[in-house]
C-alpha cells in the first residue's frame, strides 16, 4: 500500500499500483479498529475496479464482526443518505470521485454521517496500518450481510426540500459523465414535470471521454453545445460520484459555484428565515457575503473540503454551505453535501419567479469578475505562498483560514494547496477585469519562476 493515498478527507490512488484489494481489506480493518461500528452501509461507484474492491471491503468488515448493508451502485450522496436515514453506525463508498479512470479510493463516514478527515481519524487509520499488519479480528461472531434498495426513499428525501406542486414543466440537459446519477435523475423526472435531455447517461467506469470532472473547462464544451442546440431551459452536469453539480444557463453559459452558492443561500434563507448561518469556502466570497448580508443572515468562512465544511456546519448548526467547487451542504441533509437537492431547489425557484435561468442568476454576477480556478504545479507550495505573501501582504487585509487570502477595496484572491492533487490553486475576484489580469500575471510570474 502507498500510504500517500490517505488524503486530507478521503483515500485515493491509482489501481492497482497504489490501492488494491489487499489495501482496502487492511483499511477496513483499521476503520473497524478506530471507530468500532456495529452496522456499516457500503456502496460503490461505476469504476471498473470498484466491484472487486467492494468485495474485499465487505469481507474485511464481516470478518471483524461488523454487519454490512450493501446498497450496491450508488452516488456518494446516496451513501450519506443511507447512513443518516437508517441510522447506521458508519458508511463507506468505493469511489475516486472525479479522478481519472485508473484511480479508485474510499470515502468514509461515521454515525450520523459524521465526516472522517485527516483531523478526525483518517490519519489514525493510516498510522495504525503503518505500525504493522492489520489488527487481528477478535474471536466472535461473523457480521451479517444484507442488501437494501434505497432509491425511492432517497428521491422522497430530495423532494422533501421543495413544494412539488409548485413545479412548472422544464427541460434541461443532464450530463451524468457516465456515472450512476442518471438512475436517480430518471426516477426524479418521473415525479416532477421535468424533461431530461440526457448526455453520457449510461454508467461506464472506463469514462470513454476522459476525466469525469465538469470543473475542467474543456469537459464542459459538449454540455454547452447541446444546450444551445436543443433549446432547453438550462443545463446541469455532475462529476462521476455525483456529490457535485454544475449549472449552465439557457444560453450554455457555465455558472461558477460561487454564484450558485449565493443563489442557494438566498433560497434557503427565504425558506427558513434570516436567523441562520451560511458557510462558504475562502476561494470566492464577495457574491455570497453580499447576498447573506442583504438577507440578514450570518456568514462564516471555512477551510475548503467536504469534511472540514461538515464539521463546521455541525458546530455552528449552519443552515447551508457551499463551495466554489460545486459541493452544496444542507442541515436537513444530515449536514452533508448532495448533488440533486440543488437541482430541485433551483427548479422550484424558477417556477415561482417565472424568469429564465440567466435572469435568475445575473444579479449575483453584477459588478463582479472572476479569474476561474488557475492551477500551478510547483515544487514547494509553502515557499510559493510565502513569496506571494511578501508581494501582496502590504496591499490589503490578510487571512490564513485556508492557504493565503488578501483583500483590497478593488480585488481579492485566495491561493492554497489542493487537498487532493499536487497543485497550487489560485482564485481571483475583482470589480474590474484589469485587476484580475494584473494579479494573475504577478502570481503566475512568482509560481513559474
Amino acid at each position: 500500500m502507498n500510504f500517500d493515498i490517505f488524503r486530507a478527507y478521503d483515500i485515493r490512488g491509482i489501481y492497482p499500483t497504489d490501492i488494491d484489494e489487499e489495501a482496502v481489506y487492511a483499511i477496513a480493518k483499521g476503520y473497524t479498529a478506530v471507530f468500532a461500528p456495529d452496522e456499516v452501509a457500503v456502496g460503490m461507484d461505476v469504476r471498473l475496479s470498484s466491484p472487486s474492491l467492494k468485495k474485499s471491503l465487505v469481507e474485511s468488515l464481516l470478518e471483524s464482526g461488523v454487519d454490512v448493508v450493501d446498497i450496491g451502485q450508488a452516488t456518494t450522496d446516496m451513501l450519506y443518505f443511507a447512513v443518516g436515514r437508517y441510522e447506521y453506525s458508519g458508511g463507506i463508498i468505493v469511489s475516486a470521485s472525479h479522478n481519472p479512470r485508473e484511480y479508485n479510493g474510499l470515502k468514509m463516514v461515521r454515525e450520523k454521517v459524521t465526516a472522517i478527515s485527516s483531523d478526525t481519524g483518517l490519519f489514525e487509520i493510516r498510522d495504525l496500518l503503518k505500525s504493522g499488519p492489520p489488527p487481528k479480528t477478535a474471536p466472535g461472531r461473523r457480521g451479517r450481510l444484507r442488501k437494501q434498495e434505497i432509491l425511492d426513499d432517497y428521491i422522497g428525501h430530495v423532494l422533501s426540500f421543495i413544494d412539488t406542486g409548485a413545479i412548472r414543466p422544464f427541460s434541461f440537459v443532464a450530463n451524468a459523465n457516465f456515472g450512476f446519477v442518471g438512475t436517480p435523475l430518471r426516477r426524479l423526472a418521473g415525479r416532477l414535470p421535468l424533461k431530461i435531455k440526457p448526455l453520457n447517461f449510461e454508467p461506464d467506469g472506463s469514462f470513454p471521454k476522459g476525466r469525469p470532472d465538469p470543473l475542467i473547462e474543456e469537459n464542459r464544451v459538449e454540455t454547452e453545445q447541446l444546450i444551445k442546440d436543443s433549446g432547453v431551459n438550462f443545463g446541469a452536469a455532475w462529476d462521476a460520484d455525483a456529490d457535485r453539480i454544475f449549472f449552465f444557463d439557457e444560453t450554455g453559459r457555465f455558472i461558477s459555484g460561487a454564484y450558485t452558492t449565493a443563489l442557494l443561500a438566498k433560497i434557503m434563507l427565504e425558506k427558513h428565515g434570516s436567523d441562520n448561518t451560511i458557510i462558504m469556502d475562502p476561494r470566492i466570497t464577495w457574491p455570497i457575503l453580499r447576498t447573506v448580508s442583504a438577507m440578514g443572515g450570518r456568514s462564516l468562512i471555512s477551510k475548503c473540503g467536504h469534511t472540514f465544511i461538515k464539521d463546521r456546519m455541525r458546530s455552528e448548526d449552519a443552515l447551508f454551505a457551499g463551495e466554489m467547487s460545486a459541493h452544496y451542504y444542507f442541515r436537513d441533509n444530515y449536514y452533508a453535501d448532495n448533488g440533486i437537492i440543488p437541482l430541485v431547489l433551483l427548479v422550484e425557484h424558477l417556477s415561482k419567479r417565472r424568469v429564465t435561468f440567466s435572469e435568475m442568476i445575473s444579479p449575483f454576477m453584477e459588478n463582479h469578475v472572476l479569474s476561474g480556478e488557475i492551477n500551478f504545479r510547483v515544487h514547494d507550495t509553502g515557499e510559493v505562498i510565502e513569496r506571494v505573501r511578501e508581494r501582496f501582504g502590504s496591499e490589503g487585509s490578510e487571512d490564513l483560514t485556508d492557504g493565503y487570502s488578501v483583500e483590497s477595496a478593488d480585488w481579492r484572491f485566495n491561493i492554497r494547496p489542493s487537498n487532493t492533487e499536487p497543485l497550487l490553486r489560485l482564485n481571483v475576484e475583482a470589480r474590474e477585469q484589469r485587476h484580475v489580469d494584473e494579479i494573475v500575471g504577478i502570481i503566475r510570474g512568482i509560481a513559474c519562476a
